[in-house]
């Protein structure tokens, strides 16, 4: 088992981070979900986030989605501080002063732990720090003597009126100087400042430490009882967008790539629309509440095997890695797709008359292809035509040539253009019977046995 911590300029000077736990970047919306369903972690820590300029932080309900799993999540610090103090009575952890100043309201303001920070190579590197670490700071200065009270007091006053990005002890000592605040007391401060209390440091620390305990007692935590919560279609949709899914260049949230194909992919249309039509069944499937059963899901799993050529476990878990879907995720798809399939059975078995004819037709005139297909099939009906005692012999034949057979020698000839699906699963889905099945492939084998004897072959199979 591994346990997660999210953090970055919170943990400077804090070491060492005990192997067993894993540092990852602050975390920005979409990251725990993300890291949790990858990692399946025993706990969760979370202190920092990304900037709010930069990207939108972690919110609320994917931590509740990931305490409803069963795994613990902590907060200190910085943002992690405030979600605890939040989501404390839903069973988020706190750790340290910073927490428990946030939980009583002594912190009141959005800004106390907002620091501006950026990453560097190795680490981060503060631009700006927390007001709760600056007027901190200025208080422990006052106390030890540092500071008078009427200057720490004046001091306070400004750091809190700097905009935050700004937050810095040069710009306050710079401000402090045209204040004409008394020089000497600023000259002391100024020596004194490396020895300043840092609290999002110590807090950070004590995180990691209570991550270590919450590691130690590692045991199955199955869900809740009565506590999962119903995810709402928008968490589901922020869920999925803005969920990061690794790439050669970097993480790439999903939604990058869903708008970066809308209007740059070849058949962007075409997708699209095949997408959403695609929805539109799902939706039908569940307000008719069909659910596909275990078989359906086994058969679903096979036919993607076979499209893909995933011919062993390995190979399905490097395509579903390509594919960033989990387990969970990749069970989904295999659902869904057995639901659509299931449809399709369905609407094609109150069209015993007028089978796909319309369906497929309609959709190559929207692809373009009507007029092409039109004429191959006209062609290949004329040619029928030329030859209709050879027709005849073979249709004669079929009293004596098991339909099999005939099947068989298509598929050797012509392939089959179904990718991944069996033969005799296509047919329910095209509402073709026997008796079509047996002309469409005795046309086809006619038009093979003319292009032979055409050719001068001498070959009529």
């Amino acid at each position: 088992m591994v346990t997660l911590l999210f953090g970055g300029p919170s943990l400077l000077g804090v070491d060492p981070i005990p192997e067993e736990i894993t540092v990852l970047p602050p975390a920005a919306q979409g990251d725990l979900l993300a890291a949790t369903r990858r990692y399946r972690p025993d706990a969760v820590g979370l202190l920092d986030c990304e900037m709010p300029h930069r990207a939108l932080p972690t919110w609320h309900k994917e931590i509740l989605e990931v305490l409803d799993s069963g795994i613990p999540v902590a907060g200190a610090a910085a943002v992690g501080a405030h979600r605890a103090a939040e989501l404390a009575p839903q069973g988020m952890e706190g750790v340290g002063s910073i927490f428990s100043r946030v939980l009583s309201g002594e912190l009141e303001r959005d800004d106390e732990v907002l620091g501006d920070w950026e990453a560097i190579p190795g680490g981060y590197r503060m631009l700006s720090l927390p007001l709760v670490t600056m007027r901190d700071g200025l208080d422990a200065a006052r106390a030890q003597g540092i500071l008078s009270e009427a200057t720490a007091r004046s001091l306070v006053a400004e750091v809190e009126s700097l905009f935050w990005r700004r937050r810095t002890w040069e710009t306050l000592l710079e401000k402090a100087l045209r204040l004409d605040l008394p020089r000497e007391e600023l000259v002391a401060l100024r020596t004194w400042l490396p020895r300043a209390p840092n609290p999002v440091r110590e807090d950070a620390g004590a995180l990691v430490s209570r991550l270590k305990e919450l590691r130690s007692k590692t045991r199955e935590r199955p869900p809740r009882p009565g506590r999962r919560r119903e995810a709402s279609p928008l968490f589901k949709s922020l869920d999925y967008r803005d969920r990061p899914v690794p790439s050669r260049s970097g993480q790439v949230r999903q939604w990058c790539i869903g708008d970066f194909v809308s209007f740059a992919h070849p058949e962007a249309e075409d997708l699209n629309g095949r997408a959403l039509n695609r929805k539109l069944a799902l939706l039908l499937a569940d307000l008719w509440n069909l659910s596909p059963g275990e078989e359906a899901l086994r058969n679903e799993d096979k036919r993607l095997r076979r499209r893909f050529g995933l011919k062993s476990d390995e190979a399905l878990d490097r395509w579903r890695e390509a594919n960033d879907l989990d387990p969970e995720q990749y069970r989904k798809l295999l659902e869904e797709q057995a639901l659509l399939h299931h449809l399709h059975r369905w609407i094609m078995q109150g069209r015993i008359h007028g089978k796909n004819t319309e369906a497929i037709l309609d959709e190559l005139r929207l692809r373009g292809d009507y007029p092409e297909w039109k004429e191959r099939a006209g062609a290949r009906e004329a040619l029928l035509r030329e030859n209709e005692e050879l027709w005849r012999r073979e249709y004669d034949l079929t009293d004596t040539r098991p339909l099999l057979h005939l099947i068989r020698d298509h598929l050797r000839a012509e392939g089959f253009p179904w990718h991944g699906t069996m033969f005799l699963d296509a047919l329910p889905e095209t509402g073709l019977e026997g008796i079509d099945l047996m002309e469409e492939f005795l046309a086809a084998r006619v038009a093979r046995i003319h292009r032979s004897r055409a050719l001068g072959t001498g070959k009529e199979d």
